[in-house]
C-alpha cells in the first residue's frame, strides 16, 4: 500500500469523523470510522520528514496551513485550541531535534551544532559538546512540549505530539512500526482515560500501515491533501450554521 492510498484513507476517515462530530453526533459509527485519520497522518507526517529533500519548506507548509485552520477554529470555537496541523508543526521541530541529536551520537556533525558554532563564532564544536547542546535542546524541546499541553487544549494532547517523533526514531520500518504502535497504545490509554471513549478504534490503522511499501504511489497530489483539510473544515462548518 503506497503512501497515496493511506492518504487518502485518511482524509475520507477524517471527513466522516468530522462530519459525524458536526452534523450527525448520534451516529457512533463515524465517530469510530474517524479514529483511523490521525494515526496515518502522524505516520505520514513522520514518513515525509524522512524523505523529503527541505524540512524547512515541509514545517513551513505545516505550520502556515495550521495557523489558517486555527483562524476557523478560533472563530467558531471562540477558544483557544491548537488544532492538529499545529501539533504535527511541533512534532517536525521535535523530530528536527531528534535527528540532531542522532547525528551527534553517530559521530557527525549536527546541524544545531554547526549553527551554535557560527553564533558564537568557533572555529570548530567538539562532538562531546555537540553531544551535550543537541540533547539539551532534545529535552527542552519536549519539556516545552509537555508544559504547552499542561496549559492549552492540544488536539491528541502529548502523546499525539510524540507519535511522529517516537515512529521517526528508528531506521528500519519494522522497529518504527513497533515504537508507532506503543505510542499509539498509550495514547489511546490516555485519551480514554480523558473520557473519549471511541480512541481504541484508533488501533486498527496498524494493520494498514503493516502492509504500506514505503512507495509514494502513482498517484501523490499532495497539494490536494494540504487544501483538503481547512476546505473540508469550511464546509462542514457553513453546513452546520446553516442547518
Amino acid at each position: 500500500m503506497s503512501s497515496f492510498v493511506l492518504k487518502l484513507i485518511a482524509a475520507v476517515t477524517m471527513f466522516i469523523d468530522h462530519a459525524g462530530l458536526l452534523l450527525f453526533p448520534d451516529l457512533e459509527f463515524m465517530r469510530i470510522l474517524g479514529r483511523l485519520a490521525f494515526p496515518i497522518y502522524a505516520f505520514c507526517i513522520a514518513e515525509g520528514f524522512r524523505y523529503t529533500k527541505n524540512r524547512k519548506l515541509y514545517f513551513l507548509r505545516v505550520f502556515i496551513l495550521g495557523l489558517i485552520c486555527q483562524i476557523v477554529y478560533t472563530v467558531v470555537d471562540r477558544q483557544l485550541y491548537l488544532g492538529i496541523l499545529i501539533v504535527f508543526s511541533i512534532s517536525i521541530l521535535l523530530m528536527a531535534c531528534l535527528d540532531s541529536f542522532k547525528k551527534a551520537m553517530r559521530g557527525q556533525p549536527s546541524p544545531v551544532g554547526r549553527k551554535f558554532a557560527e553564533w558564537f563564532r568557533l572555529e570548530t564544536l567538539s562532538n562531546t559538546g555537540d553531544r551535550v547542546i543537541t540533547g539539551a535542546l532534545l529535552a527542552a524541546s519536549v519539556l516545552a512540549s509537555l508544559l504547552l499541553c499542561m496549559t492549552v487544549d492540544v488536539d491528541y494532547g502529548f502523546f499525539g505530539i510524540l507519535l511522529p517523533v517516537f515512529t521517526s526514531f528508528f531506521e528500519d520500518r519494522p522497529r518504527r512500526l513497533v515504537m508507532f504502535t506503543a505510542t499509539l497504545l498509550a495514547l489511546s490509554i490516555d485519551l480514554t482515560a480523558g473520557g473519549f471513549i471511541y480512541q481504541f478504534w484508533c488501533l486498527l490503522a496498524v494493520p494498514l500501515l503493516a502492509v504500506y511499501n514505503g512507495k509514494p504511489g502513482k498517484y501523490r497530489m499532495k497539494y490536494f491533501f494540504y487544501i483538503f483539510y481547512p476546505a473540508h473544515l469550511v464546509f462542514l462548518y457553513a453546513l452546520d450554521m446553516i442547518f
